[in-house]
């Protein structure tokens, strides 16, 4: 995953911190939960191809979430002094 520490260095050169990277992630983990918990909460009769494009949607938030916890993991694994430059 080095692209995931270039994309972060580049961050914290520009503007971001590693935690504000983080509160990111949660913020879009937070949001994917909430719709997630949304459309599988609707127990609405909308007939089978609206049925089959819920369940899709309800598979693309479940990898996004998937995909955010692992960049929250693997990027609080990261120690700070490997992402900014000690001057």
């Amino acid at each position: 995953m080095e692209w995931v520490e270039s994309l972060l260095k580049r961050s914290c050169d520009k503007t971001l911190t590693k935690g504000e990277v983080l509160h990111s992630l949660f913020h879009m983990i937070e949001i994917n939960e909430n719709t997630l918990n949304h459309i599988q909460s609707d127990k609405r009769e909308y007939g089978p191809e609206l049925e089959e494009l819920k369940q899709t949607e309800i598979r693309d938030l479940d990898f996004h979430l998937k995909y955010y916890r692992s960049l929250v993991n693997y990027i609080s694994s990261i120690p700070e002094n490997k992402i900014i430059k000690q001057e």
